[in-house]
């Protein structure tokens, strides 16, 4: 990389091996499916991703200035796709900011790596956590379904269902708690939500019950087909990027 006097007297970037973003278009199509992918994986569902999306890139396209070297761009790109899903957490489950700080560790320790896959996520289950996940997400049973396939009582799916989770949530590095079970029937709602690719139901969540539902969100995303952006959704925000359309939208 090098640079040289323009006609401003400032320091001109000059492109060595694509090493610099020269227009926002690049950014944009750089960006685009990875912040995506991971609101979907801290999410779990569609709405909210889209939501976390656009905040993402509403927030650096008007702050953006080229050309400006990748690593900056990258860098910054990421840091503020952490802190959409943060917010989302925060506002909308009423998790705080410092709690809201092991997302980026989590996403930290994936750095040059691949999110985890279904296997891996299920990986540690008993024989019994592993079943009711598979059932609950791939196959999309029923709680009730399940519960008199297991030979359980609904009470008692429920609580399988939140700790295997809660197994789920440790393997992800996060701090979970499988025998707080305070809130184990609107974690079970979560699930039902994002299973049915519904928008999910706010409610004020324990520290336990947020990270059975981070490993909901991470199981639901590591499913197939699940955390690529519909076509309507890229192109209403190409229509937002166009004609400079980010330094005058303004998120709902």
């Amino acid at each position: 990389m090098y640079a040289h006097q323009g006609t401003s007297g400032r320091p001109a970037l000059a492109v060595v091996a694509g090493l610099i973003y020269r227009e926002r278009a690049q950014v944009f199509n750089r960006w685009l499916v990875p912040s995506y992918q991971t609101s979907v994986r801290w999410t779990g569902n569609r709405s909210d991703a889209e939501d976390a999306t656009t905040w993402v890139f509403v927030n650096e396209m008007r702050r953006l200035s080229l050309p400006e070297l990748v690593p900056v761009v990258d860098e910054r790109l990421a840091a503020t796709t952490i802190e959409a899903v943060g917010r989302h957490w925060s506002e909308r489950y009423g998790i705080s900011q410092l709690r809201c700080s092991s997302i980026h560790a989590v996403d930290a320790a994936l750095l040059g790596g691949r999110a985890l896959g279904f296997d891996a996520l299920t990986d540690r289950l008993t024989a019994d956590q592993r079943l009711v996940i598979v059932l609950r997400f791939l196959r999309r049973r029923t709680p009730s379904s399940i519960a008199a396939q297991l030979g359980l009582a609904g009470g008692a799916c429920a609580n399988l269902l939140f700790r295997a989770l809660s197994e789920v949530a440790a393997r992800l590095g996060l701090d979970a708690d499988p025998d707080e079970l305070a809130q184990v029937n609107q974690v079970a709602a979560f699930v039902s939500d994002l299973v049915a690719r519904r928008r999910p139901l706010r409610f004020e969540a324990g520290p336990g019950a947020w990270a059975a539902l981070l490993a909901a969100t991470h199981i639901q995303a590591a499913i197939a087909g699940n955390d690529l952006p519909r076509v309507r959704f890229v192109r209403s925000l190409e229509n937002i990027a166009g004609a400079d359309g980010f330094t005058t939208y303004r998120s709902a």
